[in-house]
C-alpha cells in the first residue's frame, strides 16, 4: 500500500505520541517498539546514556523509579523527508515528574528531540534519537 507524504507525516506524529504514552505508562515493551531493533538513543544531555534502545529503556526504568508520576508530551514536530522511507524529525517535549513525600517535589524538563525515522515492515520507527535538554527545574 502506497502512502502520501501527508499520511506519512500523520503516522510519524502517531509514532511520537506512542513514545510519549509508553513513557507515561512505563510500558517498556511499547516504548522499545517505537525504535528499530538496531536503533540508537542518546540521552547524555540529561545525564543519561547513549546506546541501544534496550540500554536506554533500562536507564529510564531505573531513573523513573524515583518518581511516582511522570508525564511527557511531544509537540511542534517538523518532519523532513530524506527519502521515500526515511525522514528527519525535530520535536519539542516537556516532562513533569513528581518525587513522592509528605510534601511532593515536582521537576520539569524541557527540550527537543532530533530523530531519524525509517519506514519498516511494522511502520515508522525511530532509528536514532538525540535529546537536547534546555532546562530542568
Amino acid at each position: 500500500m502506497s502512502t502520501t507524504p501527508t499520511e506519512d507525516r500523520a503516522l510519524i506524529i502517531e509514532l511520537l505520541n506512542a513514545y510519549s504514552f509508553a513513557l507515561l505508562d512505563r510500558n517498556w515493551d511499547a516504548w522499545l517498539a517505537t525504535f528499530t531493533p538496531d536503533g540508537h538513543a542518546d540521552y547524555t544531555t540529561a545525564g543519561g546514556i547513549a546506546g541501544t534502545p534496550a540500554q536506554a529503556a533500562e536507564w529510564l526504568q531505573n531513573t523513573f523509579g524515583m518518581f511516582d508520576v511522570t508525564s511527557s508530551q511531544a509537540s511542534n514536530a517538523i518532519v523532513t523527508f530524506t527519502g521515500n522511507d526515511s525522514a528527519s524529525v525535530r520535536s519539542m517535549y516537556k516532562m513533569v515528574m513528581r518525587i513522592p513525600g509528605d510534601t511532593p517535589t515536582y521537576m520539569e524538563a524541557n527540550g527537543w528531540y532530533q530523530d531519524k525515522v525509517v519506514r519498516t515492515k511494522d511502520g515508522w520507527r525511530i532509528a536514532d534519537r538525540f535529546e537536547h535538554i534546555l532546562y530542568v527545574r
